[in-house]
């Protein structure tokens, strides 16, 4: 294999700088909040599954959860969660005010809790 051609395959294997920005923590808040809602679109896929949920002024959040094991290890898998369900989401928002995005550390559900990152409940930063 040439040398372009290499630089060409390792070009496609690097993440892009949207992918990278949104794994791990250092792209939201150390201060958790907690948002309001019903959910508008369920997605249990890898990287993460994400919910998009409307708060009550009809905006429209993008709500991270872990990777898919530890979404599924937490008791949420595909059917806890469909189009119109009341949502509370626990979390750090995204640093990036402009930017309706968070990460949720724990997410409830017709009554029904999720702790996604129990480790992280309640904790800055």
């Amino acid at each position: 294999m040439n040398r372009r051609m290499l630089l060409g395959a390792a070009t496609l294997l690097l993440p892009t700088g949207t992918a990278l920005a949104h794994h791990g923590w250092g792209w939201a808040e150390g201060e958790q909040t907690t948002l309001s809602g019903t959910i508008r679109q369920v997605t249990i896929a890898p990287p993460h599954p994400v919910l998009q949920v409307q708060s009550a002024d009809g905006a429209v959040w993008t709500v991270e959860l872990g990777n898919p094991n530890q979404t599924s290890r937490a008791g949420f898998v595909d059917g806890v969660a469909k189009p119109g369900d009341r949502i509370v989401a626990l979390g750090n928002r995204s640093l990036n005010q402009g930017e309706r995005r968070l990460k949720a550390v724990r997410v409830t559900v017709n009554d029904r809790q999720f702790d996604i990152y129990p480790e992280r409940i309640g904790r800055t930063s």
